[in-house]
């Protein structure tokens, strides 16, 4: 059932911090029928009082077993701990269950608190999941790093862009010459405005051919810049990345 420690999966504080990011409240007010609720602390120290800290807690409800009990199997798959123990809030110390690796109708009656919640803890995990858990970290971070590049290279690009004046020079480019007469420039011979005319011509086609190629080029990446950042805002982007993650990194 589920997964245990991996670089493809979250850990434990990967969880709670997207419960942080992410606020999505239980379903239910108080656990549903046949239905164990649990708390879980991926750190705790013996003697200290779990119910002091619940923003500190991954909180699930989890289906119990045709017989009443826990399988604590689904409660380390949901958030890939290596192991859990519940915790006594009589004695402020780990619970030892009976049947390893359950919790049985009776030990989820006493180990309940008020509100029908079971708290639990992942005690200190080996060497290995933590080295695991240490290169995922780095991994998941680089990730990041890389989405937050691209945001940060688009906005310049755009910022650049505009900064050409795109917009302006694709407005300028098309009206009308102003004439000789209307700027003010003196007559000139008919004969010399004949001769100079085709070469005038020619030049004036090939650089208008390619100041509208390059605006046309601009243009189409201001748009396509503009479609990437509206993306980026309207969290669009953001699922993207997530996508990615589920892909690579099992989110």
């Amino acid at each position: 059932m589920g997964n245990g420690p991996s670089i493809f999966v979250r850990t434990p504080q990967e969880h709670l911090e997207h419960m942080w990011k992410n606020p999505s409240p239980l379903a239910y007010s108080c656990p549903p029928s046949r239905h164990a609720r649990v708390y879980l602390l991926p750190e705790w120290t013996q003697g200290k009082n779990p119910q002091k800290e619940p923003w500190a807690a991954l909180k699930n409800d989890f289906a119990l077993e045709p017989t009443g009990e826990l399988n604590l199997k689904k409660v380390k798959g949901k958030w890939a701990l290596e192991r859990c123990s519940a915790i006594d809030l009589e004695r402020m110390q780990p619970f030892e269950e009976k049947c390893k690796g359950r919790l049985s109708p009776l030990a989820l009656k006493v180990l309940a608190d008020s509100k029908g919640v079971v708290w639990m803890y992942e005690p200190t995990p080996s060497e290995d999941t933590v080295s695991i858990r240490a290169d995922r970290l780095r991994i998941v971070r680089q990730y990041d790093a890389a989405v937050e590049r691209v945001m940060e290279a688009t906005l310049g690009r755009i910022s650049k862009l505009l900064d050409n004046g795109v917009v302006g020079e694709s407005v300028s480019h098309h009206y009308p010459e102003h004439s000789a007469a209307d700027s003010g420039i003196p007559d000139v011979p008919q004969e010399a405005h004949s001769k100079e005319a085709p070469v005038k011509g020619n030049v004036g086609e090939a650089e208008g051919s390619k100041t509208s190629a390059t605006l046309y080029q601009q243009q189409r990446q201001l748009v396509f810049f503009a479609a990437l950042l509206f993306l980026l805002y309207s969290g669009a982007l953001g699922r993207y990345a997530q996508f990615g993650r589920d892909l690579a990194f099992g989110w």
